[in-house]
Order: C-alpha cells, then structure tokens, then sequence
C-alpha cells in the first residue's frame, strides 16, 4: 500500500512539475510577445527560470536600443544627403546660367558644349538624391488612389525626350486596366525603366501592355535592345550599379524597384529573344 502511495506521489509530483515548468515556459513566449508589442514589464517572479527571463529581457532592450540608435543614425544620413544634394542645386544653377551666356559669346566652342553636357548631368544627379532621399526617409510616403495604366503610361512617355528613332507600341489592354498607387511616384518609375531601354544602342522599339488577373495586374515594359547579360540579371537593380557600357549613375532601376515595392506590387526582368522585358505587378489585396 505504501509501495502504491509513493508512486502515485512521485507521479503527482512530476505531473506539477510538467505543468509549471509548461506555464512558466508560456510566461516566457508571452513576454516575448509583449515586449514586441512595446510593454516592457518584467514578471517579478523567483524560480529557476528567472535567470532566463532576465536574459530574454536584456537582450530584448539591447535589441530595441540598437535598432533606435540605427534608424536614428540612418535618419541622420539621409538628412545629411538632402542638405548636400539642396546645397549643390545652388551653384549647378549658377553655373548653367553662366554656360549659357559663355554660348552666346562663344558658339563654336566645344570645350563650352562638354562642359555644359556634364553640369546638365550632375544637376540630374542632385535631382536625383533628392528623390532618393525623399524615398528612404518617408515609409508612408505614396499615396493611395485609383490610377489608369493608360493615363500613367502616357504621362510618363510625355514626360521622356525619347530618341527619335524609338516606336513605342501601346497595347489597349492598358485603357481596360487600372491600380491603386502613387501616380506620380509610379510614373517615375516607369520613366526611369522606359529610360533604360531608350538608352540602349539597339533599341528602336519599346511595347507597354498590362495583363489582369484574380491576384495582380502587371505593366509590361518589352524592348528590343539585346537584352540584358546573365551575370548582371541579378546586379541590374541594386544602387549605384551600371553595366559598362551604360551612360547612367546606376540609379534609376533601383529606384523604379523601391517604388514599386512602396506601393505594394514587385518588379522583375527576363530576356526575349530580341530584347528584355520588365514585368511590374501590382497585388490586388492591399
């Protein structure tokens, strides 16, 4: 009879055990939970788990205060780049003015046409920071309206100094389609991958078209200017990255990648035979 009492004893006992050691276990994934949700209280508890949930707690706060102090840092940077890309604007602006008075005394002077072709270039690249400034420092930054891929597409083809040898072929599939986004935003973006192709020696004809489905709408952007190497395929849409054979700062792409994302779709490239063609699509839940 003793023999029976000890082991139902010793069956209790773990059976307690068990069932502590599960709710101090759950206490812990709930102060996991809580403290992801911002509230830091500490149970005051004194146990054998009390050394883990101390360490859980510090390294937590480690955590939080790392990842403050690096958006801070990082709000800094991109503070810092608008400044300097504000302070440029002043004298690019200055020295255009000046170039243009050098033409009229000078016009056969091609020193003045060069220098005049780089500061228009650098006065883009200031233009740019300032975009990529404004990308990086606003997470809320696009706006929420009903935009009409034809309307889009014509917005930002009319925004563009294409060459004249480009035919662009829009398809009327875009007049049937619409999206919600950032008209403005997504317009420079489709202008920076329309730039892309423009840029490309071969290129002479560019098609837009969109497709809709139950999940996304896409815009296509299809072009005949080679297609783009294997080895870039991955790199084409990282910053600051260029093919050497490019005219560009390595930008464009990357931000036309951001804004995309910004607005809840994604964005790739693939070769066709005669050229690349960059598919956006655009997700139907928001």
């Amino acid at each position: 009879m003793l023999y029976v009492l000890w082991i139902i004893s010793l069956f209790l006992l773990y059976y307690f055990l068990e069932r502590r050691k599960k709710n101090r276990i759950n206490e812990l994934i709930d102060l996991i939970e809580n403290m992801k949700n911002q509230d830091y209280k500490i149970p005051m508890k004194q146990d054998d788990f009390s050394i883990l949930e101390d360490k859980i707690y510090k390294l937590f706060i480690e955590i939080v205060e790392a990842k403050e102090t690096t958006t801070k840092n990082s709000e800094k940077q991109i503070e810092y780049l608008e400044d300097i890309a504000h302070q440029i604007k002043t004298p690019i602006t200055s020295m255009l003015f000046s170039i243009e008075n050098l033409e009229m005394d000078f016009p056969d002077n091609g020193d003045i046409e060069i220098l005049k072709r780089q500061t228009i270039r650098l006065n883009s690249l200031s233009d740019i920071l300032l975009k990529l400034s404004s990308l990086d420092a606003n997470k809320n930054l696009m706006k929420k309206e009903q935009v009409r891929l034809d309307e889009l597409v014509d917005y930002a083809l009319d925004s563009l100094n294409l060459k004249r040898s480009i035919k662009i072929e829009k398809r009327t599939d875009l007049k049937e389609n619409s999206i919600i986004g950032d008209f403005y935003w997504l317009a420079e973006a489709l202008i920076n991958i329309v730039k892309n192709a423009d840029n490309r020696p071969t290129c002479d004809k560019i098609k837009i078209l969109s497709h809709k489905n139950p999940l996304y709408t896409s815009l296509i952007i299809e072009d005949n200017g080679g297609g783009i190497e294997k080895e870039n395929m991955k790199k084409i849409f990282k910053r600051f990255y260029k093919t050497p054979d490019s005219n560009g700062f390595g930008i464009g792409l990357a931000m036309a990648k951001t804004i995309v994302e910004k607005n809840n779709g994604e964005i790739s490239v693939s070769n066709t035979n005669s050229g690349a063609i960059f598919e956006i699509k655009f997700y139907n839940v928001t």
